[in-house]
């Protein structure tokens, strides 16, 4: 059975409408509040099609595992101290690194990432359109790229619609590397379960083959029951009829028991590919191997103990392994970012876990090529990291952070689908506002830095997907009219950090 007859017969199984977990994502749309948005969205075909990997920290992270450049002022002004090693460099004995970033919160492995230019940093990623620190508006806005959140799809759907709208200049191209459309497989992709990003607007489906999906970890397809003695009594009745218009009545039970077989076996080559050692990259220097890698078999190894390792690696293989997969998302199980009390306890090694997952990514990612043959270009798979909103600075009397409006946007990877001077750099700067030893202290962008409203991230991916004006896919008549542009990603750096 080819793809296309996969899919189409997927529809009749009704995979795409009831199933719970495989196809249980609701359907990508075309958002009827906002055709003429789509409308205007002006389109070219991209030259490299990017992979988008999106990292949603559910909770809203705080922004300090990246950015204790005021770190002076915070303290002061804090209802609570921090410790002082957060104001010394690490060459002082501190955590401050050379970037200003927290060492043991991640900022080790961030600084690697972005001395490889695996990595950039935006730092002041400021919400001051509808001013909420709630957490559903958060949520629901950054992941769906608008303002009106009751309304609008989430962004997984507004890059299917995007490519729906312009199937013309897709269908057969080069990006596609000559495929159709309906021919992709798996393009749309959950980690998490029912996504806010894939939301759906039920007045405007999109065909099936553009519609998510969701799988787990392992890659578990909740289909497959094996070759079962019901299944091969099935196919031997069916086999016998004789009768052409009595082999019609079962032609749909023939067909979804070869659907069956397919989905088996092509989540059954990503398990294969999960199960796979990893690349092996070269030493560091001569005789120093990678410490990212495996000493024992000196394979790339994904940290162990690390909540977030078996997530981010099932995205990536997927990435990796299956070209079609365009959009993903990984979420869910990666929240518990709502420090209130106990903050730095919890925080600190979890940012670090985070960072270092990541960290083996980027060069599992950069290293895939290795497993095959040379052939599989892998510099268009962009990694995002973000959450609902940043934490006030304040230390609360419970030892925690309370919601602010100020985040770090952290971006991996992905050089032939950005402009020149996209990575290995740290992008804005920051000043502390809120009364002294009052609970409401955040930061908020300099004077003069540049900054970016979290809707610029969605535009951001639409731009990498083709839209030349992708602030038309953000905007609403009522609360954002004129929509948001995306984010510049050839702005020049901040300089290192002098402590």
């Amino acid at each position: 059975m080819n793809r296309r007859d996969f899919l189409r017969k997927a529809s009749l199984l009704g995979f795409g409408a009831t199933a719970p977990t495989l196809f249980g994502v609701p359907g990508f749309v075309k958002p009827a509040w906002a055709l003429q948005s789509m409308d205007d969205a002006d389109f070219i075909l991209p030259e490299v099609m990017p992979q988008v990997i999106n990292v949603f920290l559910y909770g809203g992270p705080s922004e300090l595992a990246g950015n204790l450049t005021n770190m002076d002022l915070i303290n002061r002004n804090s209802q609570n101290p921090y410790p002082e090693e957060l104001r010394r460099s690490i060459d002082d004995g501190g955590q401050v690194t050379r970037h200003g970033f927290w060492a043991e919160a991640g900022g080790l492995a961030m600084e690697d990432m972005l001395a490889s230019g695996d990595l950039s940093v935006y730092r002041t990623i400021n919400r001051r359109k509808n001013n909420t620190r709630a957490h559903r508006p958060s949520v629901f806005s950054s992941l769906k790229g608008s303002l009106a959140i009751e309304a609008a799809p989430g962004m997984g759907s507004t890059i299917a619609a995007l490519m729906h709208a312009n199937g013309s200049q897709l269908n057969g191209s080069a990006p596609l590397r000559g495929k159709h459309m309906n021919q992709l497989v798996l393009p749309f992709v959950s980690f998490e379960g029912s996504s806010t990003a894939f939301v759906r607007d039920p007045d405007g489906q999109l065909p099936l083959h553009l519609r998510g999906l969701s799988l787990d970890e392992q890659f578990d397809n909740p289909y497959t029951r094996g070759r079962n003695d019901h299944d091969l009594e099935l196919e031997a009745l069916i086999a016998k009829v004789v009768d052409s218009s009595q082999r019609i009545r079962y032609q749909q039970v023939a067909e979804g028991l070869e659907l069956r077989r397919t989905m088996e076996q092509l989540i059954g080559e990503l398990q294969s590919a999960a199960d796979s050692p990893l690349p092996s990259p070269p030493p560091i220097a001569p005789g120093v191997a990678d410490p990212d890698t495996d000493p024992t078999t000196g394979y790339l190894a994904y940290p162990a103990n690390n909540r977030f390792s078996a997530r981010i690696k099932a995205a990536v293989t997927l990435a990796v392994e299956n070209q079609d997969s365009l959009f993903i998302t990984v979420g869910g199980g990666l929240g518990g970012w709502d420090d209130h009390a106990s903050a730095m306890e919890d925080y600190v090694p979890r940012m670090n876990q985070v960072m270092e997952a990541l960290r083996v990514a980027m060069k599992h990612i950069r290293y895939a090529d290795i497993s095959h043959g040379g052939r599989r270009r892998t510099d268009n798979i962009v990694i995002k990291v973000h959450g609902d909103f940043g934490r006030n600075v304040n230390l609360n009397n419970s030892q925690g952070w309370d919601h602010g409006n100020n985040q770090n946007l952290y971006t991996l990877g992905g050089a032939a689908i950005r402009p020149n001077r996209a990575l290995g750099k740290v992008v804005g700067r920051t000043d502390v506002s809120g009364p002294a030893n009052q609970n409401r202290q955040y930061t908020q962008p300099a004077d003069g830095s540049y900054e970016a409203e979290p809707l610029a991230i969605a535009s951001t991916l639409y731009k990498y997907f083709g839209a030349q004006n992708p602030q038309a896919l953000t905007r609403d008549a009522e609360q954002n009219p004129a929509g948001d542009a995306a984010i510049n990603e050839t702005y020049p750096p901040e300089p290192p950090v002098s402590i």
